[in-house]
């Protein structure tokens, strides 16, 4: 599969020319955690020139807008210090710092500079003895899944938290249970090294050494949240491994009847009329990679400016804006993320058109 599903390109010569990686997906007999363990960091490297801002949602800024607040409220972090591992483009960090937060710092390989004095990037790989990070949170979002070395990643994190009194550190990562039960496929990636359930998850903070003080599902059950602080102990792992197991036995079981039949329901549609995907990102690029055949697909729409006019890596579908469904009008438009499925809708509505919209996950309820 294409070593990038994030990442945009300027011709569709270049997206279908990104390197391709292999994957195996495992599960640990023992603790339950799914990995692919054909990963090649050096191939993740080289799809990390990434456009992944979901801010052009208005269901997404207000989620991700609530969470930091909470986070702000919960930990006493008005008026305080974060530093965010895997900040980007810096996007939370900037409504940490609306909601109350004083001061932050982002540390990411591709951090972009900010001209907000107030928040400082670090183009570097999160490692606190080579840097003092003094801070009073660390935030890490969506970035867990792509390190090869979970372990001592989650030392390093424990080490740092252990360092000063009442630090706190505040994760937001995939929630791999729905990807399983649901065969969703097109959630699973190159980047993605690992796979986390809620078990598995707790398995590994506790392993080293960190007190989860909260643990909960949100955004639609999509994301796992994680909260916690340096414990006094590391925590042997016990056995969470049974049901884990059973959830990616079945995954692999019946994942490719999913695969067929979604391909199957998508030339259904494109049989009598043209057929657009919301979402020109992820989610997509990883329906497409699975299918393979995509000549179904008229083109791909996002509402990120950044992404339009662009091209999706591995088969170089078109992304488009939500205005050129004005002209295609097409019959079908199939979502990638049923969480949107109310302000898609609602947009389809707003111009007029009469495209039936459908959630991703439809397609494997006709059967």
């Amino acid at each position: 599969m294409p070593v990038t599903c994030t990442s945009i390109f300027a011709t569709q010569e270049d997206a279908r020319a990104i390197p391709c990686g292999e994957l195996d997906l495992c599960v640990c007999p023992r603790c339950g955690f799914a990995f692919n363990r054909l990963f090649d960091a050096r191939l993740g490297e080289l799809g990390a020139r990434y456009e992944s801002s979901q801010a052009a949602s208005a269901r997404f800024n207000t989620f991700a807008t609530s969470l930091a607040a909470d986070w702000v409220t919960r930990y006493n972090l008005k008026d305080r210090t974060v530093v965010e591992v895997g900040s980007g483009g810096g996007d939370f960090l900037r409504l940490l710092l609306d909601t109350g937060v004083a001061r932050a710092c982002g540390v990411d390989p591709l951090g972009i500079p900010s001209s907000d004095p107030r928040l400082q990037t670090r183009p570097a790989v999160f490692d606190p003895t080579q840097h003092d990070y003094d801070a009073s949170a660390l935030v890490c979002r969506h970035t867990l899944e792509h390190v090869p070395d979970v372990a001592n990643f989650l030392r390093d994190i424990r080490q740092w938290a252990g360092a000063t009194p009442n630090r706190v550190v505040l994760f937001e990562f995939p929630d791999a249970e729905r990807v399983f039960a649901e065969r969703a496929f097109w959630d699973v990636y190159y980047e993605h090294c690992n796979y986390f359930t809620m078990s598995t998850a707790r398995a590994a903070f506790e392993h080293a050494g960190l007190e989860i003080l909260r643990m909960y599902r949100a955004y639609g059950d999509q994301y796992l949240i994680v909260e916690a602080r340096a414990g006094n102990q590391v925590h042997p792992q016990t056995s969470t491994a049974e049901a884990a197991v059973i959830a990616c036995q079945e995954f692999a079981r019946d994942v490719r009847f999913s695969v067929e039949r979604c391909g199957a329901a998508l030339q259904q549609m494109a049989a009598s009329s043209r057929v657009v995907i919301w979402q020109g990102a992820a989610k997509t690029v990883g329906l497409f990679t699975f299918l393979g055949d995509v000549t179904s697909i008229e083109c791909a729409i996002d509402l990120n400016p950044q992404r339009q006019g662009g091209f999706l890596p591995g088969t170089g579908v078109h992304v488009l804006a939500p205005q050129a469904l004005q002209k295609i009008r097409p019959e079908h438009v199939v979502l990638m993320n049923p969480i949107y499925l109310d302000e898609v809708r609602a947009a389809v509505h707003e111009m007029r058109l009469a495209s039936r919209v459908h959630s991703i996950n439809e397609l494997l309820r006709v059967v």
